[in-house]
């Protein structure tokens, strides 16, 4: 494969990435608003349900202390953890893609030599590699297939308005 078609396929590649992230983050977000209305509503709903049904009084307190439990606990899942990183990464992967894209026209345009195209695909891939280790340094994210097939189509649907061409 040629030096310009590598470098295609790395902007295409972090590209797919970088909307991968912003899919996975904004599905977090979903999880940790979830949880938290759940939680409002179990504990507003319990005190309410505890005035009117006093009788099943323990019912509602253990709803209540199961709602409390899960907010201690939400700030220990993982997931938690890795919204935090995802919201590092996202911005930092598409300000990559962007650059890349800049980069690109002179790539396609012939306008630098093999071994510039070499430099800038090797630094390319280094700062992704950089940026993914600095958003998870003892761990990977996790892949979701139904996430990974949306970015694949979101990516090409990008580059087919964009760049008119087959990503």
């Amino acid at each position: 494969m040629d030096v310009q078609r590598r470098y295609w396929q790395e902007l295409v590649d972090l590209k797919r990435d970088a909307i991968y992230i912003d899919l996975y983050q904004a599905r977090t977000e979903i999880i940790d608003r979830n949880i938290g209305g759940l939680n409002a509503i179990t504990s507003s709903a319990s005190i309410g349900a505890w005035v009117i049904w006093k009788d099943l009084a323990f019912l509602w307190a253990a709803a209540i202390a199961c709602s409390q439990v899960l907010q201690t606990l939400k700030e220990f899942l993982p997931y938690k953890k890795r919204l935090r990183s995802l919201n590092a990464l996202s911005p930092e992967l598409n300000g990559l893609c962007w650059s890349a894209e800049n980069d690109w026209f002179k790539v396609s345009r012939g306008l630098l030599t093999e071994a510039e195209i070499h430099d800038l695909h090797m630094k390319l891939k280094k700062k992704k590699q950089d940026a993914l280790q600095k958003a998870f340094p003892a761990s990977s994210l996790p892949l979701v297939n139904p996430l990974i097939e949306r970015a694949g189509k979101a990516t090409q649907d990008y580059f087919q308005s964009y760049f008119y061409t087959d990503a």
